[in-house]
């Protein structure tokens, strides 16, 4: 199998997982819930950001994961890919306990995609492909920023499902933090 159909497979199986999730009793046992992670289901802290809330949130996440594979999952191999898919969800998953102790719950991959495309912009500036690494990164920070200081540009209403805005932003700095990591332990 080729490098590029590793990748595809990864993303498929992140796509049937999340779906199976959503199917399994509405996920509620891979929710993040405070509490319960808190009372030892520590599960919770990664799974959730593969649990969606409905339909919509779901089409919507699994398009954003099929478009980052169609356009950037080249500059990953397999194996970083699942080293962000993993660490990105650890990181949201810990960032939410450790720095947001007023968010209850949260569910969806959102935030491992912002880790994704940040990741994705760190590595084409790291190819020095300035304008298109520059662009993206420019593009994830300014939809943060607006997020951060706007609220959710309706995409709770769009959604059907409460918006949980902290995961982007932990997401992005996490994808970027790993991203740079891994260029460095490469040298």
């Amino acid at each position: 199998m080729t490098e590029s159909t590793h990748k595809w497979l990864i993303s498929l199986t992140v796509a049937a997982l999340t779906i199976a999730i959503l199917f399994f009793h509405g996920g509620h046992w891979f929710r993040f819930d405070r509490g319960d992670i808190f009372h030892g289901q520590i599960w919770r802290i990664l799974t959730a950001n593969f649990t969606e809330g409905n339909g919509r949130q779901l089409v919507v996440d699994l398009a954003g994961l099929m478009i980052w594979t169609l356009l950037a999952a080249y500059l990953e191999t397999a194996r970083t890919y699942v080293i962000l898919l993993l660490g990105t969800g650890l990181a949201i998953g810990l960032a939410l306990l450790w720095f947001d102790p007023r968010i209850g719950g949260y569910i969806g991959l959102s935030g491992i995609l912002h880790g994704l495309f940040a990741a994705s912009a760190i590595r084409l500036i790291s190819r020095r492909e300035w304008l298109g690494g520059l662009s993206l990164l420019t593009a994830v920070a300014l939809k943060i920023y607006c997020e951060q200081h706007l609220g959710d540009l309706a995409l709770a209403r769009l959604l059907d499902v409460p918006t949980v805005l902290a995961p982007h932003l932990y997401g992005a700095v996490a994808g970027a933090a790993i991203a740079l990591a891994l260029l460095l332990f490469r040298r």
